[in-house]
């Protein structure tokens, strides 16, 4: 239930009440496009934010040879001026004799900028440059450690915590290492994770006294972490063998409550003859469930990209931007603001009609008709896509809020969020519409899963935010029982399966459900019959339906995955029975449910009970009409009790809401929610 204040709560009880409405339309989506193009060779670079706003840029280049690189930098005070994004300056004592494949960095060490390299002529050590004025100005270099057996870097990554790590050469693959600062450098730790074949590339980033990396074999992108004593090994970000899809030059970044993962990804065409390369952003809510995140077609680069969001530049215009830089070329857009009229609209005063539907295990839907009188709007309409800022264009969100006048005020809450789906300009010489269709965040459930994931050992509360983040529905609220905690030995998303196939795999096992709320949180539950009921109808009712469907399961035997090394008739099963329905009809109507994600007889028996309890939901059909409850969501229960003859039918029933269509007409003066209810 979505919580509604008093005055709202009196309108819903009142015999009439005023309707409000509010709808806005917002454009959140990053549409980055090309901004600058400072035309460098493609090489490694990286990037910080210096204390000033300043972007600070680090760049290696290796046009005259790959142990004869420069080490340079550029100092963009102002984003919109081109010619700072191009400008280099080559840092002391690193002119033509740095290691160019080794990967170079830059970080903001509270206040102090360190830039870092290694050496490629004269010696193999890793240096560090020091600036003190954001840049303006540099110190060095500084050796910190010369890697041993004269071995190259293959990674570097700071965090901005006064430390770097790198991966060196080692027989038979690449180690990892990490040198501290506190006045001096130290000797490098070691990790104590297995060593890969081969490194291509760091990223890391600090959070609440834990370094979070990702790290890359040239194929699989791998996380870990480390808090200054211990090395854990995290899950797989992308799993992959070396002749299928590469994943190499990861960065990270974090903005907007989101871990963001940038790395170039490619196919050589070995397995399914596609040849491409381009940049990949992955995102997560917790360092641990990976997005699959969106390519950026824009960017071949096989060192990657820097992926961040500045608030306030030094200087210039720019203004609050999301960037996606390389060597040569510089994407950006400027951040969602409501002062901006082609990122917000308000056109409450102008909705015609709408009809919102939700509904449990589904994306809710809203169609709304907006009045175009005069094509007031016709300049806001994006009907061909693009990557410009107009508000009513593919993806631009519908925020709708519902609720009465209240002592002459609109009293209202929000009660879905959608993004457009479709848009439709109706005129004729008696109207001139605009028709919008907008499904809300969870209809990425639908996508495809591009690649198949083999998940082993987890828990169900684990997989279900898995399959989640993959989507990218980050950081679900589960609420359930014991069956969050049971072990699934092995768990496939498959290539061409949607999202949604395998989350309602996962939700079927234990009986759960699931929809989307108004702020686009998905809400994962287990329904229960001791959920107390949270709304109550009686005079307001304006029409109702109570029916019985008999023909339901009153026998479930679950079976799960045969125990192993067992005989051929041994199962993993059980088995429950409704008694009540069994009396009432003398009939037993049995239901097989068959899931081998079931392992043990116990596990069997959760699923069996919660199976049954579905079907005896499944037996009540409730349907009425009343005042439109901008309060009820999909798994609410509801008491309905209509009057005693002779003007009603005497019934009342507590059920859940399965579907909800809330519908508003201004021609038809109507304004009502047309609810369906299950058993409790």
């Amino acid at each position: 239930m979505r919580s509604i204040d008093a005055g709202m709560s009196a309108a819903l009880a009142a015999y009439t009440r005023r309707p409000a409405i509010g709808l806005t339309i917002e454009d959140h989506i990053i549409h980055l496009s090309a901004y600058q193009a400072p035309g460098l060779s493609d090489s490694w670079s990286d990037c910080c934010i210096a204390s000033d706003g300043s972007i600070i840029r680090v760049y290696l280049n290796g046009t005259s040879g790959s142990f004869t690189a420069s080490f340079q930098y550029s100092r963009i005070s102002d984003p919109s001026n081109a010619g700072q994004w191009s400008s280099l300056t080559t840092l002391s004592g690193g002119s033509t004799n740095m290691w160019r494949d080794g990967s170079c960095c830059v970080s903001n060490n509270s206040g102090t900028l360190r830039a870092f390299a290694q050496q490629g002529t004269g010696g193999n050590a890793l240096r560090v440059w020091n600036s003190t004025n954001n840049g303006i100005s540099w110190t060095g270099p500084v050796s910190i450690v010369s890697p041993p057996g004269a071995s190259l870097i293959s990674g570097l990554a700071s965090t901005g915590n006064n430390e770097i790590f790198y991966f060196y050469d080692v027989f038979g693959g690449a180690s990892m290492a990490v040198s501290t600062f506190s006045g001096v450098w130290s000797a490098p730790t070691n990790w104590t994770l297995p060593n890969p074949l081969s490194a291509q590339g760091i990223a890391a980033i600090y959070s609440a006294g834990i370094y979070k990396l990702v790290y890359s074999d040239g194929a699989t992108l791998y996380s870990a972490s480390y808090n200054g004593a211990a090395w854990t090994q995290g899950p797989n970000v992308a799993s992959t063998t070396s002749n299928t899809i590469g994943h190499i030059s990861p960065r990270l970044s974090y903005f907007d409550g989101l871990y963001h993962l940038i790395n170039s990804e490619y196919d050589n065409g070995s397995i399914s003859g596609a040849i491409y390369q381009f940049c990949r952003v992955r995102e997560s809510f917790d360092f641990v469930h990976w997005s699959d995140g969106w390519i950026v077609p824009e960017i071949s680069s096989i060192y990657g990209g820097n992926y961040f969001f500045l608030s306030a530049p030094q200087s210039g215009s720019s203004g609050a931007r999301y960037y996606l830089s390389t060597p040569s070329t510089v994407l950006s857009t400027s951040a969602f603001s409501q002062a901006n009229s082609n990122q917000y609209l308000d056109v409450s005063a102008a909705v015609f009609a709408y009809r919102r539907s939700e509904r449990l295990n589904k994306p809710a839907e809203l169609v709304v008709s907006i009045d175009n009188r005069d094509g007031q709007y016709n300049n806001l309409i994006n009907l061909t896509g693009g990557t410009a800022y107009q508000p009513i264009g593919p993806g631009a969100s519908l925020r709708l809020s519902e609720g009465y006048e209240v002592s002459g005020s609109p009293d209202t809450i929000l009660s879905g969020t959608y993004r457009i789906m479709k848009v439709a300009m109706l005129r004729s010489p008696q109207q001139n519409l605009i028709q919008i269709s907008g499904l809300d965040l969870s209809e990425r459930l639908d996508r495809k899963i591009r690649w198949q994931n083999l998940l082993q050992n987890q828990t169900l509360s684990y997989l279900l935010s898995e399959v989640c983040a993959r989507a990218g529905l980050f950081n679900p609220v589960i609420s359930a029982g014991s069956q969050l905690s049971q072990i699934v030995p092995t768990f496939v998303m498959q290539a061409n399966m949607s999202y949604r196939h395998a989350l309602d795999s996962l939700a079927s096992t234990y009986g759960l459900d699931y929809f989307l709320d108004q702020n686009e949180s998905l809400q994962i539950r287990e329904l229960a019959v001791s959920d107390p009921s949270i709304w109550s109808y009686q005079q307001e009712i304006e029409q109702v339906a109570f029916g019985q469907d008999y023909q339901r399961a009153n026998h479930v035997i679950a079976n799960g995955k045969p125990p192993a090394g067992s005989g051929s008739y041994a199962l993993t099963s059980a088995e429950v029975y409704d008694n009540t329905a069994n009396a009432a009809t003398r009939v037993e109507r049995l239901f097989y449910h068959t899931d081998f994600k079931t392992t043990t007889s116990a596990q069997a028996l959760i699923a069996a009970n919660l199976v049954l309890y579905s079907e005896q939901r499944a037996q009540a059909d409730t349907r009425l009409i009343v005042p439109l409850n901008p309060a009820l969501q999909p798994g609410d229960v509801v008491t309905v009790t209509d009057a005693a003859a002779p003007t009603g039918t005497g019934q009342s029933v507590v059920g859940r809401l399965s579907e909800h269509q809330a519908i508003y007409n201004a021609q038809q003066a109507e304004y009502a929610s047309h609810l369906s209810l299950q058993g409790h």
